[in-house]
C-alpha cells in the first residue's frame, strides 16, 4: 500500500520523472543509468522507490496513461539483483 501524502515533497525524484525514464531508455532501465543522463544520483531514485512503497500495478497503471498503447509490449521488472562482487557486511 502506497503511503498517504501528508505534505509536498522535496524529493528530487517523484513518479513522473521517474516514468518518463523507463518509457524512454532503450538500453537498460536502472537507477544507474538513469543516473547517467540526468542530474539524479542513483540513491535518490532508490530511495524514493523504496519509500513510495509502488506495486507493479501502481507503475504500470502510470505508465499506460502516457502512451497511446497499440501494438508492442510494455514490460516493467522491479527485480533487484545481488551483487556478487560486494563483500558481505554484517549487519
Amino acid at each position: 500500500m502506497r503511503r498517504k501524502i501528508t505534505k509536498p515533497t522535496t524529493a528530487e525524484c517523484d513518479l513522473p520523472k521517474y516514468m518518463r525514464f523507463p518509457l524512454c531508455e532503450p538500453k537498460s532501465a536502472t537507477c544507474t543509468r538513469l543516473n547517467e543522463l540526468s542530474d539524479m544520483s542513483h540513491d535518490r531514485v532508490n530511495r524514493f522507490l523504496q519509500r513510495e512503497n509502488f506495486a507493479p500495478k501502481d507503475l504500470f497503471l502510470e505508465a499506460a496513461a502516457r502512451p497511446i498503447l497499440e501494438g508492442g509490449t510494455l514490460f516493467v521488472d522491479d527485480t533487484v539483483r545481488d551483487k556478487p562482487y560486494t563483500p558481505i557486511t554484517q549487519l
